[in-house]
């Protein structure tokens, strides 16, 4: 009875030191976040919520290429299949993690068929002659010559859950699980930021193929006009060998600019899964379409939405939940071993045997109290880190947002600018084309009002994929938009798919 009570004591005695352990809650000091960002405009379209969600956000681009390449590479990329296959194997690493804390056993068997010859004074025990003359009471002291025996047993063991590590171990194995659905979608999201932003790179490199094809069209009829010139001895050799040069390097930026679309076209085919496709299966125009008008008051808790931001939240979670079952591991473990056996031996006789137990047992950590207790400050720490890198995220996504929304009002007003600006230069060439053709200018003049237009074309093209690729960069950084979806809570209850159902 004393060993009993003494071991008593020492649990209590391991119970209340155990109090002794870091407790103190790890809780992230997030910013104060304004309702609205800062940076918005005033003139700025507001932009319907289902215009801006996180699943086919990119039809606020209003593409017909760009949604069918989207809908093509989320489902057959290498990257769409990738991710897909780690959320699965999330899966199934949080039910093998809960499932650590169940009933733990394996039925075992066995089966045996012996054969035995045994000689007594000569006398062959196995011979049928011999085996009859012995009497049958004799028989039950011999060996058997054939002897055969079957067993199965079942042991069981149960840690009884006294302190909550089944819970503390659900809580991180559920946010390790959300972790990787979050981190999952954010794959998804840049998947299909790369292959809008791959598609607004090639409607660029078509575009500026289509002023390189008119600039060559121009030099090249500006360089007749100068040859019949020179031929009547209206112009100077000098004049007609740089309209000659002019052309030569039109044609050269042409063939460039013919090969830049393929090598793009084939990184887009690559992107979507096709990149083993002819890039002529890939027809594009040279449209760009102007870029989605900045949100109006868009509201600044939608940051909490992206997925990188979420997934930082739910590494917390998992974090504390590890910390706190460092905790526990201080604490005495209890467990039930039930165990159960059935033989049965057939030989000279038969006899059927059957054992079943029920114990109990206890596990009080003593001498593994300060790996365990250094464990714990460990787990702490880790947890205090996962905070600030929660806040840090918090902290970025909200400066990428009002940055890009800055820059999105900036693209709408530097667009109008420089759309007026070709507008005018265009008209500009016009003139001074037709005054060269009657004699009116000279061929210096034409040529600074030709590359005037030309470059005023390049800057609109220019501003044209830097705008889309600045609100590109912005809904992104507004998570892939927002639809009014309230965010996982405490039990991972959130009103989205689960992600055994998105998998």
């Amino acid at each position: 009875m004393r060993p009993i009570l003494n071991l008593a004591s020492l649990a209590g005695c391991v119970f209340l030191l155990s109090a002794c352990a870091d407790t103190a809650p790890v809780r992230p000091q997030l910013p104060q976040l304004p309702a609205s960002f800062a940076a918005r405009s005033a003139e700025a379209t507001p932009v319907a919520l289902s215009e801006l969600t996180a699943k086919g956000w990119w039809r606020v681009f209003r593409d017909a290429d760009l949604d069918a390449l989207e809908a093509e590479g989320l489902e057959r990329a290498p990257d769409a299949r990738i991710a897909i296959a780690r959320l699965k194997e999330a899966i199934a690493i949080r039910a093998e993690a809960l499932s650590a804390y169940g009933p733990q056993g394996n039925l075992s068997g066995q089966a045996s068929d012996q054969h035995t010859r045994t000689a007594y004074s000569g006398l062959n025990t196995n011979a049928s002659t011999s085996a009859s003359s012995l009497s049958g009471l004799e028989t039950l002291f011999l060996p058997a010559p054939e002897s055969k025996s079957l067993a199965a047993s079942f042991n069981v063991s149960w840690e009884l859950d006294l302190f909550g590590r089944q819970k503390a171990a659900r809580r991180g194995a559920r946010a390790d699980l959300w972790a990787a659905r979050f981190d999952y979608e954010a794959s998804q999201l840049a998947l299909a930021a790369n292959i809008a932003n791959s598609l607004f790179q090639v409607r660029s490199l078509l575009a500026q193929l289509d002023d390189a094809r008119e600039t060559e069209r121009i030099s090249k009829a500006l360089d007749e006009v100068g040859q019949r010139k020179y031929a009547h001895g209206l112009a100077a050799g000098s004049d007609a060998a740089r309209l000659d040069s002019d052309l030569a390097t039109a044609h050269a930026e042409v063939a460039r600019l013919k090969t830049a679309v393929d090598v793009a076209k084939r990184a887009l085919l690559a992107l979507v899964g096709r990149s083993t496709a002819p890039v002529a299966e890939l027809h594009l125009d040279a449209k760009l379409n102007p870029p989605p008008p900045p949100p109006a008051g868009a509201p600044s808790d939608l940051l909490l939405r992206r997925p990188d931001v979420r997934e930082a939240e739910q590494r917390l979670r998992s974090g504390v939940a590890d910390m706190t079952l460092a905790r526990l591991a201080l604490y005495p473990t209890f467990n039930l071993t039930p165990s159960g056996s059935l033989s049965r031996q057939d030989a000279n006789y038969v006899a059927t045997s059957s054992v079943w137990t029920l114990a109990a047992g206890a596990l009080v950590p003593v001498l593994d109290r300060p790996r365990l207790l250094a464990a714990t400050r460990q787990k702490k720490a880790r947890a205090e880190e996962l905070a600030v890198l929660y806040e840090q995220a918090v902290q970025n996504a909200y400066r990428d947002a009002e940055s890009g929304l800055a820059q999105m009002n900036t693209d709408q007003e530097r667009l109008r600018l420089l759309t007026q600006a070709e507008a005018s230069a265009h008209l500009a060439f016009d003139a001074s084309e037709r005054a060269y053709t009657l004699g009116l200018v000279d061929l210096t003049s034409l040529l600074d009002v030709e590359r005037a237009w030309r470059l005023s074309r390049t800057a609109l093209t220019s501003a044209q994929t830097l705008a889309l690729s600045n609100a590109l960069t912005t809904i992104k950084a507004l998570g892939g938009g927002w639809d009014g979806q309230e965010g996982p809570s405490n039990d991972g209850s959130h009103g989205m798919a689960s992600p055994k159902e998105k998998a």
